[in-house]
């Protein structure tokens, strides 16, 4: 008997190890790309279409647009850290967005929120990596999409 709630302990403790709660602490990034010899307006229209295609989730939104400053932000849904269970309802982590162009540059600001997740659990769906995998993929997106030089009269 004592050899069983020895091995029961030891088995607790290896499983709550492995599945540790991780905050993350993510920064905010900033990434400028300059387009010499481009207009303020053209690169608002530009950075507006990147950022309705990109937020193509109900959950993220578009949250504030001002042509004249030439700002526009809004929260983005990065991902799902945990579905609905029994146990509770979705976990979800989003970055604030945020634009600001003018003649000849644009810049984006991306502040991801930090969130909890288990690490070594099945169940975590989300976690500090996908996030930075997910941020460069959106500094990516926006670079190509601002120096996209397809300007057809459809």
């Amino acid at each position: 008997m004592k050899k069983i709630v020895m091995l029961s302990v030891f088995c607790f403790a290896m499983l709550a190890q492995g599945c540790a709660s991780v905050t993350t602490q993510s920064s905010t990034i900033d990434k400028v790309v300059t387009i010499d010899g481009t207009k303020k307006n053209a690169l608002y229209v530009k950075a507006n279409n990147w950022m309705v295609q990109s937020f193509n989730s109900a959950k993220s939104v578009v949250q504030f647009t001002d042509k004249e400053s030439g700002t526009i932000s809004g929260r983005y849904l990065l991902g799902t850290v945990s579905a609905a269970s029994e146990y509770g309802p979705a976990r979800h982590v989003y970055a604030g967005i945020k634009i600001q162009v003018k003649d000849g540059a644009s810049k984006i600001t991306i502040n991801p929120e930090s969130f909890v997740y288990s690490k070594g659990n099945p169940y975590t769906l989300y976690t500090e990596e996908n996030v930075e995998r997910d941020v460069n993929a959106l500094l990516v997106s926006f670079e190509k999409a601002m120096k996209n030089t397809d300007d057809s009269d459809w």
